[in-house]
């Protein structure tokens, strides 16, 4: 079977970056196919990388991710590969870009901090460790090396924190925030599929942020509201959504990534 890397950066496509680490793939793994999952995340932005990266691993759970936002690059932080209670395989820097991603998959079951050496490669580049480590390893991964093999464990707890919670469950209501805006003004909130298990599907959402609570119909999708009115709804990333039909609920709420949320179904 192929192995897909599903690859997300902030590194652009105007520069070499990508280019150079699609080739370090194929040549050392020439079946690996490498997905560009996104390169337009916003420099340094590891909420939004994380969002992606959690987004992809809940549709394509059995790839490998290869997530580089890495403000840190050539300090302390570890280069990492996780592997999650259901096997999917994530590998960059301990900035907490992967952890988002791992929650889809089960949480973090082990974790490694990748060592050079073990890729047959010389001291990696100070500014370049995407290329001469996190590239190596996750096409040592594509062709069958086992992430034991990458380095030595490290301990789960000890990783750097995510840039943001999951969603937290009082009573009724979801204790949230907003995760991540899509291109279309759409609001991602980190109440996941996973969290909602209903009985019957419910009618209707309150949301309340900042000094906003309103109820919004909860939907299958877009079109079933009226042009220019909200929807709440689950969308492709599986992420609990506030969406307005054909315009931005960002910008008619004024809702920013991080901005707190409260969330009950009625």
């Amino acid at each position: 079977m192929q192995a897909i890397i599903c690859f997300t950066s902030d590194f652009g496509t105007g520069d070499t970056w990508v280019g150079i680490c699609h080739a370090v793939i194929y040549k050392a793994c020439p079946q690996a196919r490498v997905v560009d999952l996104a390169h337009d995340v916003p420099p340094y932005d590891i909420r939004k990388a994380a969002a992606v990266a959690a987004a992809g691993v809940w549709q394509l759970p059995d790839a490998i991710h290869l997530v580089v936002v890495d403000p840190g690059v050539g300090g302390p932080r570890k280069d990492l590969c996780l592997v999650t209670t259901t096997g999917a395989l994530l590998v960059g820097p301990d900035n907490g870009v992967l952890l988002p991603a791992s929650w889809r998959a089960g949480g973090v079951a082990e974790a490694y901090a990748i060592q050079p050496e073990v890729l047959k490669f010389e001291g990696p580049l100070a500014t370049f460790h995407a290329r001469d480590v996190l590239a190596p390893a996750a096409a040592a991964l594509a062709c069958g090396i086992e992430p034991s093999a990458l380095g030595e464990r490290v301990d789960p707890d000890a990783l750097a924190p995510p840039p943001f919670l999951p969603a937290r469950r009082e009573g009724e209501v979801y204790v949230a925030e907003a995760v991540d805006i899509d291109r279309f003004g759409s609001v991602r909130i980190s109440v996941s599929s996973q969290d909602l298990q209903f009985r019957e599907p419910p009618q209707r959402v309150e949301m309340s942020f900042g000094h906003t609570v309103m109820a919004v119909p909860f939907r299958r999708t877009f079109s079933e509201v009226g042009e220019g009115e909200p929807v709440a709804l689950v969308d492709s990333s599986g992420w609990l959504t506030l969406a307005v039909f054909k315009g931005s609920a960002a910008d008619r709420y004024g809702i920013e990534p991080g901005a707190a949320f409260r969330v009950r179904f009625e």
